[in-house]
C-alpha cells in the first residue's frame, strides 16, 4: 500500500471554465475567497459542485491535474494507493478536494478500485486537511502559520498513516504553486519521492533524491536562538531580540521571516524545514534559573538525569509509540508510583514529574513531543532555579494553579 500526498489546486474549475459558462460563472463567484466564508457561499458552491461533477463525467481523468497525475502514478507504482488530498485555505481548493474525494471513492471510479482518497474538512477534527492560512493574501500568515501547518500535516501522515517515508510520495502536479520550492527541499531531506505530471501527458517526472550533505554546525551553535524563534520571541520585541542575538540573526537570515510592521520575527518556511529535521536527533530542554540563583545540582547531574528520563520514556513508549495523545494516556496508566508519573500529572496539561533513581532522587517536571516513532522534544521545567525538594514543593503547587507555567528559557540537549 502506497500513500500519496496530493495538494489540490483549482484545475478542475479552470479546465471546466474553458467549455462550460456555468462553471466559469460559479468559479468566479468563489475564486480567492477564504475557506472561512464557506457557509456564506453555499448556493454558489452547490451549483459549481453539480456542474463540476458533470464535467468529470464527460472528461474523465483529464478533468483535473490531480486526477490525471494520480492515474499516471497509479500505473507507475502498480499498487494499491491511499491519496491524501490537502487543500489551501480557500473555498475553491476545499470544494475541489471534496469533489475529487467523492469521485475517487465512488464505486466504478474513474481511477479504478485500487485507489482510496481521504480528505477531512471538519474544523473540529484533529487531522483537518484544509491548511489554515495557506493562502496568498497575507504573506506573514502564510509563513508563520500556513507552511508550518502544512509540514505538520504532512509529517503526521508520513509517520502515523504511511508508517515512515518508505511508503510515501508527494504529488506536486496540482496544488498551490507557492509551496512547491519548500516541498521540494522538504522531500529531499525526508528522502520522499516527488512526482510531477504534465497535464494531458502520460509521462511522469520523478524528482530524484540528491545525495545531500548538510552541515548542521550552524544550527547546533544557535539552536537556542532558533528554538526561541520557533516558539515566538514575542510580538513587538523583534528589534530587541535581534540586537541581543545579532551574530546568530545575521548568520541565520534565510531561516528568519521578519514582519517589520508588527516588529516581529519567527522561523521562515525554510527555517521550519531544517529545524524540524534537526529535532529528529536532538530535543530542546527548558532550564531557566533566574539570574543570581545557584542550582542544587551540577549541570552534569542534570544532564545525566535527563538522559535517564529519556531512556525510561523511550522504553515505556516503545516499540509502537502510538499517537501523541496515546503516549500521554499510556503514561497516565502507569500509576502515581511509577518514576515517569511520580505523583501524577499537572491538572489539565500533559505535564508529568519524573523521579530519578540514579541521581539523588532528583525530580524533573517534564512534557514531551513525539513525531512518528521518535521523541523529538522534551521540556524540563525549572522553578526558582532549583532542582531539589524545595523546587519540587513549588512544582506541586502547580497542581492547583497550572497557569503558573510560563516564561522558560531554552537550550539544546543532544540525545542522538
Amino acid at each position: 500500500m502506497k500513500v500519496v500526498i496530493t495538494p489540490v489546486g483549482t484545475s478542475l474549475f479552470t479546465n471546466g471554465s474553458e467549455t462550460n459558462n456555468r462553471i466559469q460563472t460559479g468559479f468566479g463567484r468563489i475564486e480567492g475567497k477564504p475557506a472561512s466564508e464557506w457557509a456564506n457561499n453555499i448556493r454558489y458552491i452547490d451549483q459549481l459542485k453539480k456542474e463540476s461533477e458533470n464535467f468529470i463525467n464527460t472528461h474523465g481523468i483529464s478533468a483535473s491535474a490531480e486526477l490525471q497525475s494520480t492515474a499516471v502514478i497509479r500505473d507507475k507504482l502498480d499498487d494499491n494507493m491511499i491519496v491524501y488530498l490537502l487543500a489551501s485555505d480557500t473555498i475553491a481548493s476545499r470544494l475541489a478536494a471534496e469533489i475529487l474525494r467523492d469521485r475517487i471513492n465512488r464505486p466504478y471510479s474513474v481511477l479504478g478500485n485500487q485507489i482510496t482518497a481521504k480528505f477531512n474538512a471538519n474544523p473540529a477534527a484533529v487531522g483537518i486537511d484544509v491548511i489554515r492560512n495557506l493562502q496568498v493574501e497575507d504573506a506573514v500568515s502564510f509563513s508563520r502559520e500556513g507552511m508550518p501547518k502544512l509540514f505538520q500535516r504532512i509529517n503526521y501522515i508520513k509517520d502515523w498513516e504511511a508508517g515512515g517515508n518508505q511508503n510515501l510520495a508527494i504529488n506536486i502536479t496540482g496544488g498551490y504553486g507557492a509551496t512547491l520550492p519548500y516541498l521540494t527541499i522538504f522531500a529531499q531531506l525526508e528522502d520522499v519521492p516527488l512526482y510531477y505530471n504534465f497535464e494531458d501527458a502520460t509521462a511522469l517526472i520523478t524528482i530524484p533524491q540528491v545525495p545531500l550533505t548538510i552541515n548542521w554546525e550552524l544550527i547546533e551553535r544557535y539552536a537556542g536562538v532558533i528554538s526561541q524563534l520557533d516558539e515566538g520571541n514575542g510580538l513587538g520585541v523583534w528589534r530587541q531580540f535581534r540586537d541581543a542575538n545579532w551574530d546568530a540573526v545575521e548568520k541565520l537570515a534565510p531561516f528568519i521571516y521578519v514582519d517589520n510592521v508588527q516588529n516581529d520575527g519567527f522561523l521562515s518556511p525554510m527555517g521550519e524545514i531544517f529545524w524540524n529535521d534537526y529535532l529528529k536527533g536532538h530535543f530542546i530542554v527548558d532550564l531557566s534559573p533566574p539570574d543570581g540563583h545557584t542550582r542544587q545540582f551540577q549541570t552534569s547531574d542534570i544532564n545525566s538525569a535527563i538522559r535517564e528520563l529519556y531512556s525510561s520514556l523511550h522504553d515505556a513508549l516503545s516499540p509502537d509509540y502510538l499517537t501523541p495523545t496515546s503516549c500521554y494516556k499510556r503514561l497516565r496508566k502507569l500509576g502515581h508510583n511509577h518514576d515517569l508519573n511520580h505523583t501524577g500529572q499537572v491538572r489539565g496539561q500533559d505535564i508529568f514529574i519524573f523521579k530519578s533513581t540514579d541521581h539523588q532522587q532528583m525530580r524533573l517536571m517534564y512534557t514531551f513531543v513525539v513525531n512518528g516513532r521518535t521523541i523529538t522534544r522534551i521540556t524540563i521545567f525549572d522553578i526558582n532555579g532549583h532542582l531539589n525538594n524545595q523546587g519540587y514543593i513549588a512544582w506541586k503547587q502547580l497542581f492547583e494553579n497550572p497557569s503558573a507555567i510560563n516564561n522558560f528559557g531554552t537550550r539544546t540537549f543532544d540525545v542522538s
